[in-house]
């Protein structure tokens, strides 16, 4: 099959980058040919890949205007039939299926937004959002959170949303040897006499930043500490809370700390979650979080908030051996990229269906 994906780039990031790579491997793999449409390209990268990656020029704007003024070229510029199925990651309205992460509309409600900058912002990205829920033929919503969160605030046929996960490259995020456990705990100055949890975030403002600060800050640095992988800490952060960086591969750190936590305030899935638990790592997160319904009491904890005291309490509680998770926790969901690629193709062919009656 001839398959385009679009986003507004082409490289490594957050979740729905990695989740673009994913796609990628998985089309590959399967032996589709694919074409890429973004207007931000990191070519070491594309290099790795064989696919055909087309760059969409913008002016020299701001990122979040460049990222509207791309929308707005490639909803005219794309030709939907060159291709025998068309995805798109970010709000476009030209493509066969819509990837939805989230519904704007949602952040909005429960982030306060205070400047006019973001009022303007928010104005554009419920626009685009509003256009592609009504023009294109299919949605495929990363949970099921976010397939009611569509149905709550749009007037969309339900019969068009299909509800499915994004998938975790097993080839990747596996369970690690002992070896390269220490090798990553030597790295990364893991100290195995404390209890060690993993923060994965490139967007701190909604994934609980501000409170796991506060809660770190009240619990002994003798005993717990806290490594955050992706966007800088603050600068006045506390002793027991390090910043290791961008770290292109994960799953190696995951393995090698006690849990990992994500006390986000909303996140429609949370592809952190069963990441951690395909490496064996038990987990710590809301019920704010869209993957939270996934694991078992055996595999971690789902907190009613995340407040600071709330997190206090609940890891004041934990010790290293509190969990246990099964392997294959990928294959056990259905989150594998073999079967999230067939069940995008299903999609396609539920729209030819549709076509040809």
């Amino acid at each position: 099959m001839k398959i385009a994906i679009i986003h507004n780039q082409f490289a490594r990031g957050g979740g729905m980058e990695s989740y673009m790579l994913a796609l990628v491997k998985g089309f590959l793999q399967a032996g589709d040919q694919v074409s890429i449409y973004a207007y931000k390209i990191d070519r070491a990268l594309a290099a790795e890949f064989p696919c055909s990656v087309h760059r969409i020029t913008t002016p020299p704007l701001p990122g979040i205007w460049k990222k509207f003024f791309f929308i707005r070229k490639i909803n005219k510029l794309f030709d939907q039939k060159k291709y025998d199925l068309s995805l798109s990651l970010t709000r476009t309205s030209c493509q066969d299926i819509a990837v939805c992460g989230g519904v704007h509309r949602e952040v909005i409600k429960r982030i306060k937004r205070s400047s006019l900058f973001r009022a303007i912002h928010d104005r554009f990205e419920l626009a685009f959002e509003e256009q592609m829920f009504e023009r294109v033929p299919w949605i495929m919503a990363h949970s099921l959170v976010i397939e009611q969160e569509i149905l709550d605030n749009y007037e969309v046929d339900p019969k068009k949303i299909r509800a499915l996960y994004p998938p975790i490259d097993t080839s990747i995020f596996k369970p690690a040897d002992q070896k390269t456990i220490d090798e990553t705990r030597r790295q990364y100055a893991i100290d195995v006499q404390k209890l060690s949890f993993l923060f994965p975030s490139c967007g701190h403002q909604c994934k609980g930043m501000q409170q796991l600060i506060a809660a770190f800050a009240e619990l002994n640095s003798d005993e717990v500490e806290l490594l955050v992988a992706g966007s800088p800490i603050p600068a006045k952060s506390p002793a027991n809370v390090r910043y290791i960086g961008y770290v292109k591969n994960l799953a190696p750190v995951y393995a090698s700390v006690d849990f990992s936590i994500l006390p986000s305030d909303y996140e429609a899935f949370g592809l952190v979650i069963p990441e951690s638990l395909q490496c064996l790592t038990p987990v710590i997160t809301t019920r704010n979080v869209g993957s939270a319904h996934l694991f078992s009491k055996e595999e971690g904890i789902c907190m009613e908030d995340n407040l600071p005291e709330t997190i206090i309490h609940t890891l004041e509680k934990l010790t290293k051996n509190s969990f246990t998770v099964s392997p294959g926790f990928a294959s056990r969901h259905g989150l594998t990229i073999g079967q999230h690629i067939t069940d995008i193709k299903n999609i396609g062919r539920s729209q030819d269906h549709q076509h040809s009656e």
